[in-house]
């Protein structure tokens, strides 16, 4: 037996000794006292196979509520490095009187493969029952971390419920302001610091320039970065990635998103998301177009390849699947949409159809600037009054109001069939037929009522949108006519909801061919459809839950393909394609809706 224990390595064992002040003078606890005796159990347990050396014994006189003494944290400097296999100590307490803070020493003795023995409570925890113990500490460590988490988390939450602003830094742009409504702190806008914001977005979107173009502007401009800069970064100059946080940050349009996760790093529920407003520095508009632009830069375009402004808008509605169109390039020059050739379900062909890129383009944008630059004008034109007036939403809430008081007498009708049957009048025949006659009433008109309820969802939508193209057509401040295929891409891509393209051919003499296209434009304006996808960060909003998919077409509203929502603003044209018989030459005219053409 002794040679077996003379063959296996010393466990190398440091003491750790703790006296306050007060204790010094106790019997039993003075520092020489516990030192001698620790010394004597590691001499005299042979078979613990225990090894010291005076330079592995740590001293502290200091209380035991606070970790941060000197030969505690070089005790524990020494275990990282593992540079012991033990820790010996006279009492448990000498360690720490804190759960809290033995429950973490433990963990890191753990971490390291290092035992704990305590003399006075006979601990050990080398070996097996060691190792469970050790994990059962490591399991109320771990309980109590999670316990702070769900605590903390649920103050935040609280307080952003009340309106706070919980965010650890204050963003540039904002000063923190005392809620008067109780604790906390809300945002307020620092008008300098604004139209410093408003410049950022400015040059990222028109101007086209880059996270760091913008950061080196901002130096040369000697722009200060903020009230609430930290003092050591105070004097130091703007960088790219700080103008990449500010991008994309929802708080600039006026949404402070409080919590997207929960305590163990989880993205949770776009419905459960603590969203806090705040004072927004830039529109919705401008705000969106820069998201956009984000997606178009991520995409990685190659320089030199073409831009076309309609790509996944244009849809063929004169096939039963309502293909997509893709931009390719033509043969002879130019560029075109094409939807390719295919045989449906039931097995019919359909050949190769292809539009003009420029034309439909071009017409498209033209309107796309008419809106923006004469939003009541666009209004009055292409809201179809007649079924979004005030009137008819009268109308429609005066019919609710009847069906449902016809459907409370349907219900007493019911009930005064069953009265009529009890009592002998009616017979179980009678009763029958009659009950049949009130149920299928009764369903006709619930089916009233939820047509009617639908449309009335409907139109709720309405004021949000012209409101909407009223607030993007002031925030254009720029000149449409002077942007790049790239600029106009994006508006496009926000303002325009689909394209529908149907054809239709026209017999016609003297020339080879000729046919009709026509065009359905779906412009879209509402600021919470507009960025759906386009950030992640958005809050869910009630009217999600209106929202289909598809080309419904109820009531005159078509549902964005999707996106969830509704476009409220359509117009037509006309593509009219000629070959002109004696060189071959391919003429396209243009016929708009008000032209009378439609």
């Amino acid at each position: 037996m002794n040679s077996s224990f003379n063959d296996q390595p010393k466990r190398r064992t440091a003491i750790y000794i703790r006296v306050s002040t007060q204790e010094q003078k106790i019997d039993g606890y003075g520092l020489e006292s516990q030192k001698r005796r620790l010394v004597s159990y590691i001499e005299d347990n042979k078979a613990l196979n225990l090894v010291t050396k005076p330079e592995w014994i740590f001293v502290d006189v200091h209380t035991g509520s606070e970790l941060q003494r000197e030969g505690l944290q070089k005790l524990l400097t020494f275990v990282d490095q593992k540079k012991f296999d033990s820790v010996i100590v006279w009492k448990i307490d000498r360690l720490s009187r804190s759960l809290k803070h033995l429950l973490g020493i433990f963990e890191r003795f753990q971490k390291h493969q290092v035992s704990f023995m305590s003399i006075q409570e006979n601990i050990d925890f080398n070996g097996p029952i060691g190792n469970l113990i050790f994990q059962i500490f490591g399991s109320i460590a771990q309980f109590e971390r999670e316990l702070i988490k769900t605590r903390t988390m649920a103050g935040r939450i609280t307080s952003a419920e009340m309106g706070n602003y919980t965010g650890t830094q204050i963003p540039f742009g904002y000063e923190p302001i005392k809620n008067e409504g109780g604790k906390g702190r809300k945002l307020k806008i620092i008008s300098d610091e604004r139209k410093v914001i408003n410049d950022i977005f400015h040059w990222y979107v028109y101007e086209e320039m880059g996270y760091m173009q913008i950061a080196n502007r901002l130096n040369d401009l000697k722009i200060p970065k903020g009230l609430h800069i930290t003092k050591r970064n105070k004097n130091t100059r703007w960088s790219h990635k700080q103008i990449e946080v500010i991008i994309p940050n929802t708080l600039y349009r006026g949404e402070f998103l409080a919590n997207r996760k929960d305590e163990y790093g989880n993205l949770l529920p776009e419905d459960q998301w603590t969203v806090v407003a705040v004072p927004s520095c830039v529109g919705e508009f401008l705000f969106s177009l820069a998201q956009q632009k984000r997606t178009t830069r991520a995409g990685k375009v190659q320089e030199g390849s073409h831009i076309y402004l309609l790509s996944n808008k244009l849809f063929d509605v004169s096939v039963p699947e309502r293909k997509k169109f893709y931009g390719i390039p033509r043969s002879k020059g130019g560029y075109s949409y094409r939807r390719k050739q295919y045989r449906s379900v039931e097995e019919k062909y359909y050949s190769v159809f292809e539009v003009p890129a420029e034309t439909i383009e071009d017409t498209i944008w033209e309107k796309l600037k008419f809106a923006l630059g004469n939003a009541e004008d666009f209004i009055e034109r292409y809201l179809k009054l007649d079924k979004f007036g005030n009137t008819h939403i009268n109308t429609l809430q005066e019919e609710l109001t009847a069906l449902r008081e016809k459907l409370v007498n349907t219900e007493l009708e019911t009930a005064r069939i069953e009265t009529a049957y009890e009592s002998g009048i009616y017979s179980i025949d009678k009763m029958d037929v009659k009950m049949l006659e009130a149920t299928k009433k009764e369903g006709q008109i619930h089916n009233r009522v939820q047509q009617i309820e639908d449309e009335l969802q409907i139109l709720s939508f309405k004021e949000i949108e012209i409101e909407s193209l009223r607030k993007a057509s002031k925030q254009v401040k720029y000149n449409l006519n002077n942007l790049s295929r790239k600029q106009k891409k994006i508006i496009l891509d926000i303002c325009i909801a689909r394209v529908e393209v149907n054809r239709k051919e026209l017999p016609s003499k003297g020339v080879q061919k000729k046919w009709l296209r026509e065009l359905e434009v779906h412009f879209r304006f509402n600021p919470d459809l507009l960025s759906q996808d386009l950030d992640k960060g958005r809050t869910q909003k009630s009217h999600d839950k209106a929202g289909k998919s598809g080309f419904n077409k109820g009531n005159g509203v078509s549902g964005v393909r999707g996106g969830g929502g509704y476009t409220f603003f359509t117009c037509k044209f006309y593509i009219e394609k000629i070959v002109e018989k004696q060189d071959n030459k391919v003429i396209y005219r243009t016929y708009l809706e008000e032209s009378g053409r439609c």
